[in-house]
């Protein structure tokens, strides 16, 4: 069989796999309060802002901006249409994600910790089951717009093309191929063709501008879906760099004849000027604010759940403004909270209370979940999953908050083979324990009530760039409280530490099956307690019987075939153009079966 009919094959098992997921598996969720959730499937928008801290969103206090530069001072800059989303629906106080973008989408779309998934950066996967798969398996019409980043492709399905891999429908993405521009003059893929825009657009008669196009994307996949189930995933571009104007920044030839190769000022990106990100702040919030009108024109807002998220902290050379003067710096990159702590607030008219301040913790692994609660759908692989829903706290159904500590393992954006700057750490929103590291053999702890900066200890160790590991408390100093706090933290490192997958077993399943039948694969990995416990599954030849991500075997024609599982553990999947995308020497497990007619 050649690469081509492999290719057909393999698109073919994943559409019949879709249309009998109701066969298959039974999507009832076991779950308090379930009878509060209306009947109808909702509309899911979910925004991810990036690049800007929870202080970004002037609902939560700041309402200035400053260069740390002094490029501009106290400019101020509010975000009134995302503010209304909490007004009228739900804002979490304590929100957290990963330092960068990457580790970041990785455990949003997956709602896995990185220690399970995150390989190489810019390579998840397709094997790996991600939000946008269980939206589409479940009926919705899925479609995702603005930063990708998450893959590069495989021997199998070129860059251009991968993202529909993981469950979108449609997709109009920046960084699927390559980087370039994101902002005027952009380098996009429109639905598998790459296309660089320059010169007029012709619905502005000014240039291109990449916000303006996602969302004029965004604005039509609502209108042309309005009639059915949609998730709209929109990962934005704005805030992050390069900053350039914005059609609205005034005068207008600072947009029109803007250079977009200017040498760079800071780093190595050409075309960024730092000084226009306030207006890129405002542009944001106009864009959100364009998506909630048409919601609204089209009579959905009633019944779609609408999200919005950063995915780490301001970049480390704005800081943000308090009325009285308190000055907050950036800190993407940094473990610290101004590089994790991001805005969050949800709107579902009817079922989300208006005005509700949620300040339990929430981790960016939580959302997958709780958007799967939303929808009345079961999450693929779910006791694997890191992520708690919190949707009845959301609801006003539950007063005790759904989590009480958050985990996370940081390796930026290295390879898992190199970890020499890997983090681990627990925190509460009063108290963070890290892991032993670098520089640091015992650990380091710190009272984040009295010391939100991390800057307790005399001993400092350089990490990267200018971010500087504090020693932390004296552990022979500690108070009571403290002290129960340090404990109660390692407690939590303890049962995370890494568990490496020894073996892995197909379920016992029919060794014979007829042609058209399908049937579900499952598996169990030694010990049970694995940390990286996904699957790449893989049948020997797909013209006679197909398995996809999801474990579903259909017998396409008479034939014998093996199924084949293999371990994330060992065999290092990634989507990074190299072949072959993952080894297979390592813990597996095969199923022989006979297909008949």
């Amino acid at each position: 069989m050649n690469d081509n009919m492999g290719n057909k094959m393999k698109r073919v098992c994943i559409v019949l796999s879709i249309l009998g997921w109701f066969a298959l598996s039974s999507i009832a969720l076991e779950k308090p309060n379930r009878d509060a959730l209306k009947p109808e499937q909702p509309n899911v928008v979910f925004f991810l802002i990036d690049d800007l801290s929870h202080l970004g969103v002037s609902a939560y206090g700041a309402n200035r901006i400053s260069s740390n530069q002094g490029i501009f001072t106290n400019e101020y800059v509010s975000t009134p249409r995302i503010d209304a989303l909490g007004a009228d629906g739900l804002r979490c106080e304590f929100a957290y994600a990963y330092p960068l973008c990457e580790p970041s989408r990785v455990a949003l779309m997956t709602g896995m910790n990185n220690d399970r998934n995150f390989i190489q950066a810019k390579a998840l996967h397709d094997s790996h089951v991600t939000f946008g798969d269980v939206f589409q398996r479940a009926g919705y019409v899925t479609g995702i717009t603005g930063k990708w980043k998450q893959s590069r492709g495989t021997q199998e399905f070129p860059g251009k093309e991968y993202v529909a891999q993981f469950g979108w429908d449609e997709f109009f993405c920046f960084d699927v191929v390559g980087e370039g521009k994101r902002m005027i003059e952009p380098f996009l893929v429109d639905n598998g063709k790459i296309q660089k825009y320059t010169g007029l657009d012709s619905q502005t008669g000014r240039r291109y501008y990449g916000p303006d196009l996602f969302n004029r994307y965004a604005l039509d996949f609502i209108e042309r879906h309005q009639d059915e189930p949609f998730f709209l995933y929109y990962p934005m571009v704005l805030v992050h760099d390069e900053h350039t104007p914005t059609p609205d920044t005034r005068p207008k030839v600072l947009f029109d004849e803007f250079d977009v190769d200017k040498p760079a000022q800071y780093g190595s990106m050409t075309g960024d000027e730092r000084r226009y990100f306030p207006d890129m702040l405002r542009y944001m919030d106009k864009m959100i604010g364009q998506i909630l009108d048409q919601l609204d024109a089209l009579g959905l807002s009633e019944n779609t759940l609408v999200v919005v998220m950063g995915d780490n902290g301001t970049k480390e050379c704005f800081s943000h403004v308090f009325p009285d003067g308190t000055c907050v710096s950036g800190g993407k990159g940094s473990t610290r909270e101004q590089g994790l702590r991001v805005p969050l607030l949800l709107r579902w008219p009817g079922r989300i209370p208006a005005g509700q301040l949620y300040t339990g913790m929430v981790n960016i692994t939580d959302l997958y979940p709780t958007l799967c609660e939303a929808i009345g759908v079961e999450p693929a692989y779910a006791d694997q999953l890191d992520g708690l829903s919190f949707l009845q706290q959301a609801m006003g159904l539950q007063k005790k908050a759904h989590r009480n500590e958050i985990y996370t393992w940081y390796n930026a954006n290295r390879s898992i083979a190199n970890q020499d700057g890997l983090l681990r750490y627990a925190h509460t929103p009063w108290f963070k324990r890290y892991a032993p590291h670098n520089g640091f053999p015992a650990g380091r702890f710190f009272d984040l009530r009295e010391d939100p900066n991390e800057r307790a200890g005399a001993r400092v160790v350089k990490y990267k760039w200018d971010d500087w590991h504090y020693a932390g408390l004296d552990i022979s100093q500690l108070t009571d409280e403290q002290k129960r706090a340090f404990d109660h933290l390692g407690n939590v490192l303890e049962a995370h530490r890494f568990v490496a997958v020894e073996d892995l077993k197909i379920e016992p399943a029919s060794s014979s099956l007829r042609v058209g039948e399908m049937i579900q694969l499952d598996y169990q990995v030694v010990p049970e307690q694995g940390t990286r416990t996904s699957v790449i599954w893989k049948s020997s030849d797909s013209s006679i019987a197909c398995v996809d991500k999801f474990g579903v075997l259909r017998a396409q024609q008479e034939g014998d075939v093996t199924i084949s599982v293999y371990s994330w553990d060992d065999a290092y999947p990634v989507s990074s153009d190299i072949s072959p995308a993952f080894s297979e020497t390592g813990v597996s497990d095969s199923l022989r079966v006979s297909i008949r007619p």
